[in-house]
């Protein structure tokens, strides 16, 4: 299969907006339900191994070891199957959608199972949902890194603020992808809380959503025939 990437920046762009929402609600409902850890921020988790390690709190290492290990282990496996692109979109390649496309199995997994327990997990189920989400995660990071923009991640943001910043302090133009990610962030966060108040048995779908369009996004593209001419990238 062969995909003009001409053609994918602007579906790139609804992807990047799309995931970084489903992270933000995942890493709120990790934090606030599956035992004060992140799904996707691991700079804060290494933080409390930390802490953990000094006041002698087992379950939080243990948690903490969770996340990261899964998380990690989601990277791995997603950066083999589609390594990092640059500043080229690989979406509606065959490899990113099937990232995606097991990303989002994951994360029917963990949305079917949350729903068993109420959205109230509790003892060794709330580590196997925190396994489940952080290797999303992990997964989703790999991802991120094929849609062709370096400055604009879905699940680090920190890089991300960064760059806005700099362009602003320097009087140059931010990246209105960059842009559009943190704002993405913040709205998934306030939805992933409201929906954890009022109903969090679905708060979920919230995340099923996001990564569900990317990766329908992706097979489309994947799907179109290539423009007689045009330059293509492809796909082994």
């Amino acid at each position: 299969m062969s995909t003009p990437d001409g053609t994918t920046r602007t579906p790139a762009k609804v992807a990047l907006i799309a995931l970084t929402a489903s992270t933000a609600s995942l890493d709120v409902t990790a934090f606030l339900r599956l035992g004060g850890v992140f799904a996707s921020v691991m700079t804060s988790n290494l933080i409390f191994v930390g802490i953990a390690a000094v006041k002698a709190e087992g379950a939080l290492g243990t948690r903490c070891a969770i996340a990261i290990l899964s998380y990690v282990a989601g990277v791995g496996v997603g950066s083999a199957v589609a390594p990092p692109s640059g500043q080229e979109s690989r979406l509606g390649t065959r490899a990113l959608s099937l990232l995606l496309t097991g990303e989002l199995a994951i994360l029917v997994g963990f949305t079917i199972w949350w729903m068993v327990l109420a959205g109230h997990p509790q003892g060794w189920a709330q580590l196997v949902l925190l396994g489940l989400v952080a290797c999303a995660m992990g997964g989703q990071s790999a991802a991120a890194r094929q849609l062709g923009n370096p400055n604009a991640s879905t699940t680090y943001l920190t890089g991300t603020l960064t760059s806005l910043v700099s362009a602003l302090a320097a009087r140059q133009r931010p990246d209105p992808e960059a842009m559009a990610v943190i704002l993405a962030l913040i709205a998934g966060a306030a939805a992933g809380v409201g929906l954890l108040e009022a109903a969090p048995v679905i708060v979920p779908l919230l995340a099923l959503v996001g990564v569900g369009l990317t990766a329908a996004l992706s097979w489309r593209i994947g799907s179109r025939p290539t423009t007689p001419g045009a330059t293509v990238a492809v796909v082994p």
